[in-house]
């Protein structure tokens, strides 16, 4: 990461204090002034587990996002584990965002395998939606971890996941 910015040194300040309407207001001016460099503080308040106002404010700016450079730092967010209990949260923003996740279809394929239902879901509208943007090798890889990974299907994800499998193996 490069040297911390005058912007995000102001946002950690605003985000370290600990006061709700200091820490919305951070999050609101990232709408019109946000840079992808403080993206990890976005998901390092999230960690903190704050209140419901204040995780109801980062998933509304996640699903807004327009920089293209936040995708990794979104995709390491869902990769890191840290962030385990909102990763349903997180792939919703992902498809809502418009943001190009046609790179990273085999991460969405992976949290389908491993997370609940509603999870599965989720993971499956952005492997649609960005399925037909991505290399073919990016396609012959999901494919490749979708079929290996079979067995670990939950017999309540199982009509999905063949729906899942159709709609990848038709961008082969």
């Amino acid at each position: 990461m490069e040297k911390p910015d005058k912007y995000y040194k102001e946002t950690e300040q605003k985000f370290d204090s600990g006061k709700p309407a200091e820490i919305i207001g951070a999050l609101n001016d990232m709408r019109i002034n946000g840079k992808a460099s403080v993206m990890p503080l976005v998901f390092r308040l999230l960690e903190q587990n704050p209140a419901k106002e204040i995780t109801d404010e980062i998933f509304t700016l996640l699903s807004q996002l327009k920089n293209k450079e936040c995708v990794p730092h979104i995709i390491g967010a869902l990769q890191s584990g840290r962030l385990e209990k909102y990763n349903t949260q997180l792939i919703t923003t992902c498809w809502q965002s418009g943001l190009d996740y046609s790179e990273h279809i085999i991460v969405f394929a992976e949290h389908f395998i491993k997370g609940g239902y509603q999870t599965a879901i989720e993971a499956f509208s952005v492997i649609e939606e960005w399925i037909f943007e991505s290399h073919h090798e990016t396609v012959s890889e999901c494919k490749k971890f979708l079929i290996g990974a079979m067995d670990k299907v939950s017999a309540e994800k199982k009509p999905l996941y063949i729906e899942l499998v159709k709609v990848v193996e038709s961008h082969m």
